[in-house]
């Protein structure tokens, strides 16, 4: 399965701030990429506090992302984690207070529970900073097509999360990964 990824703020910052981010690395049995998503006073800081804890990353399970989530310092400074780990065909999630993490499929977005989630073709992953994605409906508006060049430099997705997040007027930070 090829997969895209991006990560983008949306919104005017209010009372507090938001960070987002799409990494990759090796682990024990493969490539693992995390979208993370924070909100918070100090939400770059936070957001950088769960990127070195992905760093140590060796294998990849549902602990890992509680593990991830919860690597970031407490509220104020981060008040919300959202942490998706894409591994083969599985996406392990975890959330903190206010963050978020969903799936689209067949064109219907789902808040996701902690834990394990199959990933299938046509599938995309969302970790958002705060819970104000709209369930129940469709959350891209344009149709994703694979991406033509590499999967991290892909404007594309970034925009087709630009559009999905037009009509929404809250400040979010989201990352995603679209498998195709």
């Amino acid at each position: 399965m090829g997969t895209q990824y991006g990560a983008i703020v949306h919104g005017r910052r209010a009372d507090t701030d938001a960070a987002s981010t799409v990494e990759a690395r090796a682990a024990e049995d493969g490539r693992v990429v995390a979208l993370i998503a924070v909100q918070g006073n100090l939400a770059t800081p936070s957001l950088e506090s769960v990127k070195g804890a992905f760093a140590r990353v060796a294998q990849v399970t549902d602990g890992a992302a509680v593990t991830l989530a919860k690597a970031a310092p407490p509220p104020p400074y981060a008040s919300g984690v959202a942490v998706v780990l894409l591994f083969g065909d599985v996406a392990h999630v975890a959330t903190t207070g206010g963050a978020r993490c969903y799936r689209e499929r067949d064109g219907v977005l789902e808040e996701l529970a902690a834990g394990a989630h199959d990933a299938k073709s046509g599938d995309a992953f969302v970790a958002a900073s705060h819970a104000s994605l709209r369930v129940g409906q469709a959350f891209f508006t344009t149709q994703l097509q694979a991406a033509s060049d590499a999967e991290f430099r892909n404007a594309t997705l970034d925009a087709a999360l630009q559009s999905a997040l037009a009509p929404y007027s809250t400040f979010v930070a989201v990352a995603a990964g679209h498998i195709s």
